[in-house]
């Protein structure tokens, strides 16, 4: 006969108070930090070999027990027949086993220089997953960085390349616009040179249409009007090459026509006296050129022959 521990007798006692009250299932729970679970059942009648049952229970606590790490509590339930709530209850403490574990949990070291080498293998085993974890967090949490600021300078080029456009649009306006203005300026001078020529030519059209019906000699009105848009066109330059191609006679001519022709245009003196000069009149510049030019070709006796005709 096999003798029975002290644990085995408890629960054998247990067993029979719960078939003394008409109880017909016993359930073994076991609690594991904060986790319940279920362990097993059995049925309870009274051709059941309660001590067996006992020794059976007993065993399978140690066998549960021994395989975790720490201490493990353990809870039998009696239930009647349809009864939904336990009966009674029975608490046992299981200790886990200090020799080596098994190979599927392996957690319970014994306490020797082998198991304190084992805690700190595992524990530097968690400190490595809690690195690696960190560094897959950081890892990710960079890839989101580098994602946005692929967005953002992926939007900045499509920006920049926006205000290229807009730039080579207002190149392209600033083009035409100087280009309006090349061209008012070239009409502005088209119509200059067309007003300077019309000035010229219209006194000599008016002097053929007004001298058309005139006999010789009359219609003296337009070609004066011709003459002195002739006289006012002459630069200083081309007075004296005028005056340089003709002779001592004709150059005291054209002086006296010149002067002639300011006297009546200005109402004034004759030249080398002051007086104002008329919008029509030619330019001081001008006359001088005539009169600086007819001194330079003419000697001293055409000098005083010119005087002579004038007086």
């Amino acid at each position: 006969m096999i003798p029975l521990l002290a644990d085995h007798i408890d629960v054998g006692d247990w067993l029979r108070m719960q078939l003394r009250d008409g109880c017909n299932r016993i359930i073994l729970r076991q609690r594991i930090q904060d986790i319940e679970q279920h362990v097993r059942e059995w049925p309870l009648t009274p051709e059941t070999d309660l001590v067996a049952l006992a020794e059976e229970i007993r065993a399978k606590m140690n066998n549960e027990g021994r395989q975790l790490r720490g201490p493990t509590l353990f809870a039998l339930f009696s239930f009647r027949a349809g009864c939904d709530m336990h009966i009674d209850r029975m608490l046992q403490r299981i200790e886990g086993s200090a020799g080596g574990g098994s190979a599927l949990f392996g957690e319970t070291e014994a306490s020797d220089a082998r198991g304190i080498v084992s805690m700190m293998m595992r524990h530097t085993e968690a400190s490595a997953r809690i690195a690696l974890g960190q560094t897959l967090e950081i890892v990710e949490h960079y890839k989101s960085i580098s994602k946005e600021r692929g967005d953002r300078v992926a939007a900045l080029e499509e920006k920049q390349t926006d205000n290229f456009k807009l730039f080579e649009q207002l190149m392209s306006l600033q083009h035409e616009r100087d280009l309006d203005a090349l061209r008012e300026k070239r009409r502005d001078r088209q119509h200059k040179f067309l007003r300077e020529k019309i000035s010229l030519i219209a006194p000599v059209i008016l002097s053929k249409i007004v001298s058309a019906g005139m006999a010789q000699g009359q219609g003296t009105l337009m070609g004066e009007e011709l003459l002195r848009q002739f006289l006012k066109s002459l630069s200083a330059d081309q007075a004296q090459a005028i005056v340089a191609a003709l002779g001592p006679d004709q150059v005291v001519t054209m002086v006296e026509l010149y002067e002639r022709y300011r006297e009546r245009e200005d109402g004034g003196p004759r030249a080398g006296e002051a007086g104002p000069t008329g919008e029509g009149a030619p330019t001081s510049q001008g006359a001088g050129s005539i009169e600086t030019a007819a001194n330079e070709t003419t000697s001293p006796g055409e000098a005083e022959e010119k005087k002579e005709k004038e007086k």
